[in-house]
């Protein structure tokens, strides 16, 4: 394990510390899973101290926190009683901007429709959601780095059932040109199994275009609902400082 894996999987242990399972230590990146044993943890749902509620279980979370990414208009998202909230067929973006994030979101994936949307921090780094219970890993499926890396195993539970994805994303370095140094990295568990390791983006991925070209230090979060009619609840965000 590379000093630099080691400190950032410190940083996840800090952050979830109420649970002793985190300080179990992550493979090295790009190491091979054992895919009839794959790593597992057990995250909290309950945002912590110092985390950032995007989506909780007040309506009025979905206007004060999101605006719609074309028109940059308050996000119209609906939340109904239990904090369930569906979407419009827009995407949405954090009004608030981040670095080295860790992220927590609760999705469902309809009975109905494929299942496509998407989690992308910085509006550029999309982590792929999908109907894909029981599916090959492939590049385009369910917590694949979208048409980049596949998922290590596929942890999708059937369509219909709420999932989970904890995300640990370290944004691009950069040198004092503006040049990138370091790619962006995420590690990912899904449904509490770790299915991206340390992975490195090899820069943005398709969702990315208009005033989200490009690699920058800090951006908004971008929850895709411009496909079909997945729905999200608890979802919150804690800013890191990755080494």
């Amino acid at each position: 394990m590379t000093v630099k894996t080691w400190r950032n999987r410190a940083a996840l242990a800090m952050l979830c510390g109420v649970v002793a399972a985190l300080a179990v230590p992550a493979m090295q990146a790009g190491a091979a899973e054992d895919v009839k044993n794959p790593a597992t943890k057990k995250f909290v749902t309950k945002a912590p101290r110092g985390a950032v509620v995007l989506i909780g279980a007040k309506p009025e979370d979905i206007a004060k926190n999101w605006y719609e990414r074309y028109t940059k208009n308050d996000a119209a998202w609906t939340m109904d009683a239990e904090g369930v909230v569906s979407n419009n067929k827009h995407d949405i973006t954090s009004k608030q901007e981040f670095g080295d994030l860790f992220i927590h979101v609760e999705f469902r994936c309809p009975l109905d429709h494929g299942g496509n949307s998407g989690v992308a921090p910085m509006g550029r780094y999309e982590i792929q959601i999908l109907n894909s219970f029981d599916k090959p890993v492939e590049a385009h499926e369910c917590g694949a780095l979208y048409s980049q890396k596949p998922a290590m195993v596929n942890a999708s539970k059937k369509q219909g059932e709420w999932q989970t994805y904890d995300i640990t994303f370290r944004a691009p370095r950069f040198d004092a040109a503006g040049v990138v140094t370091e790619k962006t990295r995420v590690t990912v568990y899904q449904n509490g199994t770790l299915i991206q390791d340390n992975a490195e983006f090899t820069g943005p991925t398709g969702i990315q275009y208009g005033e989200n070209k490009g690699e920058v230090k800090t951006a908004p979060l971008v929850l895709q609902g411009d496909h079909d009619p997945v729905q999200f609840r608890n979802v919150w965000v804690k800013p890191l400082n990755l080494k």
